[in-house]
């Protein structure tokens, strides 16, 4: 598991951790049930608090995409294709209601598009 953040992002530090495990998830990097480096030990590697990893990892927790056990650490929890459509799907409602929004605003295909490119650029870059 491979994480780099920036102190000095505008991204709080723990969603930089979850989007990029979130990433190596979606991407089949790591593997269903494919442990994940410990809390402490992931805090200890990128120089932050353990309340910042606790945070990432109950977030990815809480949205399905990875389990804990007591004593044991924290898993990939299912195959990454499941997940990919989950996220496929909650995209095209997202897409649905955005593009419902741009037509009652006025605005163009093209116009909307560069919008979406906007935000993508600021978000990923």
């Amino acid at each position: 598991m491979n994480i780099n953040i920036s102190l000095q992002s505008e991204i709080p530090a723990y969603e930089q951790i979850k989007m990029q495990i979130k990433a190596q998830i979606l991407s089949g990097e790591l593997a269903p049930n494919a442990p994940l480096t410990s809390m402490r030990q992931l805090a200890r590697n990128l120089r932050v608090s353990i309340i910042t990893t606790t945070r990432a990892y109950g977030d990815l927790e809480a949205e399905g995409l990875i389990y804990t056990l007591q004593g044991r650490g924290s898993f990939v929890k299912c195959d990454s294709e499941t997940i990919r459509q989950q996220y496929l799907c909650s995209i095209d409602q997202s897409l649905k209601t955005a593009v419902e929004k741009a037509s009652a605003a006025g605005l163009n295909l093209a116009q909307l598009q560069n919008r979406l490119e906007d935000i993508y650029y600021e978000q990923c870059h």
